[in-house]
């Protein structure tokens, strides 16, 4: 398959385009306000259906809209990028959305713990609820990819709301760099069904344990307990757990099987959403045992308006892996890409049941490869059984064993001996140019003043997009280096 990198152009000039998308952004906060829109009109009319609004039109109306308006390969301008990015109008939407995840959540538990409610209607406020709290998966995703503090801390407070703060830990600094490959839990492999995937691997090493290990690592580089406030995973474990004792102090224990409801939404909604971004994709190995740099075609890619709008362009997740740090509004459409038929929400039905999420998929991934099984991310304990039904190239995991990779440490990086009166230096990452300067060490990644470039472990990746590891860094001149903000 002809992978081009090359994302699809717009001819606009760059100082006269103007994004067709910058009004209908507003869609999405309008959308995190549909809980409290949809329990008024129940209320006020007393119709059960009305509290089911914000599900039925999610898993409904939005794939039929996906079919119905298309989809949209238009980008900005590069030139256009710097002024769309800066443009604080699409910042100030995110800023305003963490807010409406907090009314869709106390809305909630004021209407179970207060409202006559009947079973059904008690569903569906907390179902409504539940899934609003679970995009403020959507809206840390675009948070908490950035520089600035405000921006991650806000992420933070996003998730708290359905208790998933450890999410963007291990998204950035986990997910990011192990992505489309046998090694990443979040990457689902050819032949996994979906409860597989997230009851063997997601929930427990992407949710818990390697979010709790990475905060570990990062600790004890700055001496610390892995106990102290300064992990990132106890952080909003913290707000949520006063967030969540709040409303049942003033509610009472009526709303925490709501609350337990809204938490549990929350995970499955992502488990979802990570099973379906990179199945079956695969990273090619290289001899230093190394992985390929991350690429747009390691993830899928919908172009579907309609969905894009309410995920924030996370559905262009080629872009976003190749360049994490990039904003919502400029995210690119790539041609010759991993291709899903639907948006997410139409590919959640897929992914609830596996013998249509094989019947949809398989052929996609398979033709896409040319039914080389060996260029595909695999179920280890169904590779023999998926090798004979579907490939027709042999299993290369079976030829002779070839020679050991070379070993990390003979990297030039890795072996600069470190001369105490040399001058400081600067090193920058290619892709988002993040510079880490020797002179001021990175205090957030446990790298005080003075740390030298050889001292980093080779196996450091940039902090902010985790797509170049250390050995990609290029050297820069102190005078020239950006500060890293």
């Amino acid at each position: 398959m002809d992978m081009r990198v090359n994302p699809v152009p717009d001819l606009s000039s760059a100082e006269t385009y103007r994004d067709p998308k910058r009004h209908a952004w507003l869609f999405y906060p309008l959308w995190l306000l549909m809980p409290a829109i949809s329990i008024a009109l129940g209320l006020q009319t007393g119709h059960t259906a009305w509290f089911w609004l914000v599900p039925a039109f999610l898993f409904i109306g939005m794939p039929i809209l996906d079919l119905v308006i298309g989809t949209s390969t238009r980008n900005a301008p590069e030139p256009a990028v710097p002024r769309l990015e800066s443009d604080p109008y699409y910042r100030y939407l995110t800023y305003f959305c963490v807010v409406f995840h907090y009314l869709a959540l106390i809305v909630g538990a004021w209407a179970v713990a207060t409202q006559p409610l009947d079973v059904l209607g008690y569903i569906g406020v907390t179902l409504s609820c539940g899934l609003i709290s679970a995009y403020g998966i959507v809206t840390a995703h675009e948070l908490g990819h950035k520089k600035g503090s405000l921006e991650r801390w806000l992420s933070k407070f996003a998730l708290a709301t359905g208790v998933y703060g450890q999410y963007m830990t291990d998204h950035n600094r986990g997910h990011h760099r192990d992505v489309a490959t046998p090694e990443d839990s979040g990457s689902a492999r050819f032949g996994e069904n979906f409860y597989a995937f997230m009851l063997m691997r997601q929930l427990p090493h992407s949710t818990f344990s390697r979010p709790w290990q990475l905060e570990k690592d990062r600790l004890s580089r700055k001496g610390k307990s892995v106990w102290s406030l300064g992990n990132e995973f106890i952080q909003p474990t913290l707000i949520s757990l006063v967030t969540y004792g709040i409303l049942t102090a003033i509610f009472g224990l009526a709303v925490v099987p709501y609350l337990a409801a809204v938490a549990f939404t929350s995970y499955f909604f992502l488990a979802i959403i990570d099973y379906i971004e990179h199945y079956g994709l695969l990273r090619k190995k290289l001899p230093d045992g190394r992985y390929e740099r991350v690429r747009p075609e390691h993830s899928w890619n919908t172009d579907h308006v309609a969905t894009n709008i309410m995920y924030m362009h996370a559905q262009r997740h080629s872009d976003h892996h190749a360049y994490p740090t990039r904003r919502y509004q400029v995210l690119r459409s790539y041609p010759n890409l991993p291709t899903l038929p639907n948006g997410y929400p139409g590919m959640f039905w897929l992914a609830m049941f596996p013998p249509l999420w094989r019947a949809v998929m398989h052929p996609r991934i398979l033709q896409m490869y040319d039914f080389d099984l060996n260029r595909i991310n695999l179920d280890p304990g169904k590779r023999d059984a998926l090798f004979k039904k579907y490939s027709r190239v042999p299993d290369a995991s079976k030829a002779l064993p070839a020679a050991a990779p070379a070993q990390a440490a003979s990297s030039p990086t890795a072996s600069v001996s470190v001369t105490a009166n040399a001058a400081p230096k600067s090193y920058k990452c290619p892709g988002c140019g993040y510079t880490y300067r020797e002179a001021n060490g990175d205090a957030s990644q446990g790298f005080a003043a003075g740390t030298r470039w050889a001292q980093i472990p080779f196996t450091w990746s940039c902090p902010d997009c985790a797509v170049r590891d250390k050995v990609d860094f290029v050297e820069v001149h102190p005078a020239r280096a950006n500060v890293h903000a």
